[in-house]
């Protein structure tokens, strides 16, 4: 079989004879770059994925509830940038940068309905005044029940 070049590290490589279609040569770091390329595919893909994904890391949070507050004690300069750049982004909302800032802030809990909105209990967040974007502030817990159906 022909030498090919690794997708990671572009050094050559002869693929195994067993594996016609290997792209990444054996080195541990272009395993580790071909297992982490597959896992960001199928979380975009694959929503059940996402979901058991999203269920193990809450399990292990709580397992370790004390992991991040241990984990900013050690590394201080972690806990300072997050600070820095909060304060960055405030700057901006307070001088009016608007959706360009409020959109680098993650919004883990915004929704768009695949079958259309059913009843049940919703956490409503502006997104407009003081509190735009930043999560946990101003947000409201709503139950919601729906009348009809279009």
């Amino acid at each position: 079989m022909a030498e090919r070049r690794c997708a990671a590290c572009s050094r050559r490589f002869e693929p195994r004879r067993n594996v016609p279609q290997q792209r990444y040569c054996s080195r541990p770091e272009c395993q580790r770059s071909r297992r982490r390329r597959w896992q960001r595919e199928k979380l975009a893909a694959d929503a059940d994925y996402r979901a058991n994904q999203a269920a193990a890391q809450r399990r292990w949070s709580e397992r370790h509830p004390e992991y991040w507050r241990r984990y900013r004690e050690r590394h201080p300069e972690y806990s300072e940038r997050n600070r820095a750049r909060q304060r960055e982004r405030n700057r901006e909302r307070r001088l009016g940068a608007g959706a360009e800032a409020a959109a680098r802030i993650a919004k883990r809990d915004e929704w768009v309905p695949e079958q259309g909105l059913v009843s049940g209990t919703y956490r409503l967040i502006p997104v407009t005044g003081a509190g735009a974007g930043i999560a946990k502030r101003d947000e409201y817990l709503v139950k919601m029940q729906v009348m009809a159906t279009a």
